[in-house]
């Protein structure tokens, strides 16, 4: 593939000046349509050393308004970002919806040049090419213009270039030890290149080569190629249909389990055995809060259910002896307007728990496909596929070392009515019940319907639900302390087995 590109071609000064003074305008006009039709545009610069990307993303951004975008440029993660699976820093770097943001490296620098020094292990490989590939399509769905440079050069070329760098005072500081390793390392780095752009190139994010012997020669070609996807991006939502919003559906389909149903509501502990129990599971949570602490292991629990289900019951014997140092409790309620700019996904990604620590989610992702679909707050399309994006989200989570416990508290409709009631005579309690909790028992069948969905296609073998009988209070709180117990002694015993 690289060796195929032409890398004498080359443009004068005169063609160069009068292209790129219409390219730069075009773009000036191109950010404003794109944000005032809030699309957000993701720019990957990758290359080889010298290649000349930070003199190219001083001519793009020249004639832009800075206020619409930030230049990213990607430096060896630091420690606290070695905590976490390895995309969740450039989650954080996202644009909002009309912003521009400019990756000066990127993701691929795990699998290009970590490669190349064995910072990380060939067999890892195939999996960080597939979390890449599912990164990009999802932002993709998501409505984001992505465009992704490889701007390539001949041996001669780059070792010109970096000696011309390396001896000249004010540009030496930007040679690396590692572009000299690229350098004397040519052959087995365009391998790499090649493995990781035939890997990657996708239908939602496709690579664009760039020859970039001739400096002026890959800028316009980089400008070309952005202004033509910011056109067909911004073509493509003038053409796009409506959303099409399908009335929830209320039953359902024969080959569909009823998960639901198969929960026994009757299982219940006595007084006594509650309190029995319930010590004996939180000293041992305790115990495992100091070793999964000592292991660098993250945990993340997330608590998902019925209205007046007991989540909150649950939570406070769940974290009651835990040292609060290592563990945190986020409520998620409706996305702020900051959140509503971006991806469903990022503010999750945000708020993970790092190693060591316990992260208890109320609510989680799981209302894209619950009270989003019902309320028609997600259109159809955007919900189903978000099937596929929360299982991906979660082998992510799972593969960098996360022991991930998902709970529905079940409860029958008559338990919740007994509940409500309660909570609307008790003064202590009426806080808790709200008009919307009436509004969602309305829509009991409706829920059922999404709940049992939700629970046949997102559960796995690395992240499966646990149905919990919560009409007694006392049963479900021990059972969730077991579960997630059980759940971090298996991930201890596999880590010390695979020592």
């Amino acid at each position: 593939m690289l060796e195929t590109l032409d890398l004498s071609l080359t443009l004068d000064k005169d063609s160069y000046r009068q292209q790129i003074e219409t390219l730069m305008q075009q773009l000036h006009n191109l950010q404003s349509a794109c944000r005032d039709q809030q699309l957000p545009i993701v720019v990957v610069l990758e290359g080889w050393a010298a290649a000349g990307k930070g003199a190219l993303v001083r001519k793009m951004v020249q004639y832009m308004d800075p206020r619409g975008f930030t230049v990213h440029p990607i430096w060896p993660p630091t420690e606290q970002e070695r905590y976490y699976p390895f995309l969740w820093r450039f989650w954080q770097r996202l644009p909002a919806r009309g912003k521009l943001g400019v990756f000066y490296h990127s993701w691929y620098t795990h699998v290009l040049e970590d490669r190349l020094f064995k910072r990380v292990s060939e067999s890892k490989i195939p999996n960080l090419f597939r979390d890449i590939n599912a990164f990009e399509r999802q932002l993709f769905d998501d409505g984001v213009a992505i465009v992704k440079y490889w701007i390539h050069l001949s041996r001669q070329e780059l070792k010109s270039r970096l000696k011309h760098y390396a001896e000249h005072p004010l540009e030496s500081w930007r040679v690396r030890p590692e572009d000299w390793q690229q350098q004397k390392h040519y052959d087995h780095y365009c391998t790499l290149a090649e493995d990781m752009l035939l890997s990657t190139s996708t239908g939602q994010a496709p690579w664009t080569l760039v020859e970039g012997d001739c400096e002026r020669w890959a800028r316009v070609k980089v400008l070309s190629q952005m202004a033509a996807t910011l056109t067909e991006a911004l073509d493509r939502r003038k053409i796009q249909p409506p959303p099409v919003l399908y009335p929830p559906q209320e039953k359902l389909e024969p080959t569909e389990p009823d998960l639901l149903a198969q929960v026994d509501l009757t299982k219940s502990l006595s007084a006594d055995a509650y309190k029995k129990k319930l010590r004996e599971e939180q000293v041992r949570l305790r115990q495992l809060q100091i070793n999964i602490f000592k292991e660098n292991v993250p945990v993340l629990i997330l608590f998902e259910g019925w209205d007046a289900a007991g989540k909150g019951g649950a939570i406070k014997r769940l974290t009651d002896i835990l040292d609060p140092r290592s563990y945190f409790v986020y409520p998620f309620a409706a996305p702020t307007h900051e959140e509503k700019e971006h991806h469903y996904l990022w503010r999750f990604w945000r708020r993970l728990p790092t190693v060591g620590q316990i992260g208890i989610f109320d609510r989680s992702w799981y209302g894209r496909v619950l009270v989003e679909r019902i309320e028609n707050f997600a259109t159809d399309e955007e919900w189903r596929r978000a099937y596929r994006e929360i299982n991906e989200f979660e082998a992510q989570l799972t593969g960098a070392g996360y022991v991930l416990v998902k709970f529905w508290l079940h409860i029958s409709p008559e338990e919740q009515l007994r509940r409500f009631e309660e909570r609307k005579n008790d003064p202590f309690k009426t806080y808790k019940l709200t008009d919307e909790d009436w509004r969602n028992r309305e829509k009991w069948a409706l829920y059922e319907v999404a709940v049992n969905q939700m629970l046949q296609r997102t559960s796995t073998f690395t992240a499966p639900w646990t149905l919990v009988a919560a009409n007694d209070k006392y049963y479900a709180r021990v059972k969730i302390l077991d579960t997630v117990s059980d759940a971090i002694e298996r991930e201890l015993k596999r880590r010390k087995s695979t020592k």
